[in-house]
């Protein structure tokens, strides 16, 4: 008896196969950029073998020209791209990763630069080569309101960098007014007050203890402008940022009763005024919140220099109080924190606050210091302990 084979042969619908390709071709047609497929054979060659219409709206070459010749989408690449596009073609071969690559091309029937984005998913055939699927996008507009909003930014960087100067500046100004006007006429004050209680007899002792009260007045008023004077702009700035540090680290003990251990490894660190200013109100703004949130027992401060081609300028300000978390940097609130990073960065610089509940919290600032041997005074070691 012979064995009677009922399976049917199943024959492919061509019309199934002629609608699947329209909705293929209707894809590619409707892709935001142009599709392409891309083949660098194993002896060096390569071709493109498909590329989408909007061939033409991207490149301003023809479907036809660019695959007659695939170099033409390299000419027309920008030169300092180039190599760029080599490199990422290159590892994306071999390693079989996602070709990316972001570049220029100069559309000579535009007569204008576009930026693209290309995307491509590789897979090696043997005997041929690694073939590339992939698109490539027009990605000019995003690229110019990335600039665009790059330029503003730096624009307000300038701006707000020129109101942080001018109010140093205009500190600089008061305190000395303050200290010249205010201060002259108190001690024209006190002379006069002298001349009164000496031109006075003892007999009027309650003109006598009148004067004497309001020569007190004028003792303390003075202190008070000296204090101002100094909080505006200390007079010890004129002696440079070393020395600066080390005597607000020594105000900062007298106040608070907590000793402050700074170790410095040069004499003095040339910077620039605007410069010195911003490292010493960081270093402020640092001393001012281990006094308000920190609860601590001691506090160390470093300062150093690197006199390298890169040089940069290091400040670490730490101690051994409750810590901070990352919610305490987070805060909406935190202006002291959010100050000193502006600052920071206004000076190309990087600041960091770190620490651990019960750990401590550690301010380190770093920014670029100019090179050569006239930024530098001899190196020493300087440890200051109050």
């Amino acid at each position: 008896m012979k064995d009677t084979d009922n399976s049917e042969e199943k024959i492919e619908d061509p019309t199934h196969a002629a609608e699947g390709e329209a909705q293929s071709l209707a894809i590619v047609a409707n892709a935001p950029g142009m599709v392409f497929q891309y083949v660098w054979y194993e002896d060096g060659r390569h071709t493109i073998p498909f590329v989408s219409d909007q061939c033409f709206n991207l490149l301003g070459i023809t479907v036809e020209a660019l695959q007659a010749n695939p170099e033409l989408f390299m000419d027309i690449v920008l030169r300092e791209d180039r190599e760029g596009l080599r490199r990422s073609r290159d590892q994306s071969a071999t390693r079989l990763n996602t070709w990316n690559w972001e570049g220029r091309l100069w559309i000579e029937s535009f007569r204008d630069v576009k930026w693209v984005s290309l995307r491509a998913s590789p897979r090696r055939e043997k005997d041929i080569g690694v073939i590339w699927e992939g698109i490539i996008i027009n990605i000019t507009q995003s690229r110019r309101r990335e600039t665009e909003l790059k330029e503003s930014h730096e624009r307000l960087r300038e701006v707000s960098s020129h109101v942080m100067a001018a109010r140093e500046h205009e500190r600089i100004r008061i305190a000395q007014e303050i200290h010249d006007d205010l201060g002259g006429n108190l001690t024209a004050i006190k002379i006069d007050l002298d001349w009164l209680g000496r031109h006075i007899t003892d007999e009027d002792s309650v003109l006598l203890a009148k004067i004497h009260t309001i020569d007190q007045l004028v003792d303390r008023t003075i202190d008070s402008i000296r204090r101002m004077s100094r909080d505006l702009r200390p007079g010890i700035m004129d002696f440079g940022i070393v020395a600066a540090i080390e005597w607000e680290s020594g105000e900062f003990s007298k106040r608070l009763g907590i000793p402050c251990e700074v170790v410095c490894a040069q004499e003095d660190i040339e910077l620039d005024q605007d410069a010195a200013v911003a490292v010493f109100r960081i270093f402020q703004e640092a001393l001012t919140n281990i006094a308000k949130h920190g609860r601590a027992s001691h506090v160390w401060v470093r300062l150093d220099a690197d006199i390298s081609a890169k040089g940069q300028l290091e400040l670490e300000v730490r101690d051994n109080g409750r810590g901070i978390t990352p919610a305490d940097t987070g805060k909406l609130n935190s202006f002291g924190i959010r100050g000193m990073i502006e600052r920071a960065g206004l000076l190309d610089g990087k600041l960091t606050v770190s620490g651990a509940p019960g750990e401590g919290t550690a301010v380190h600032l770093s920014i670029p210091l100019g090179a050569g041997p006239d930024n530098l005074a001899i190196s020493r070691s300087n440890i200051r302990q109050s």
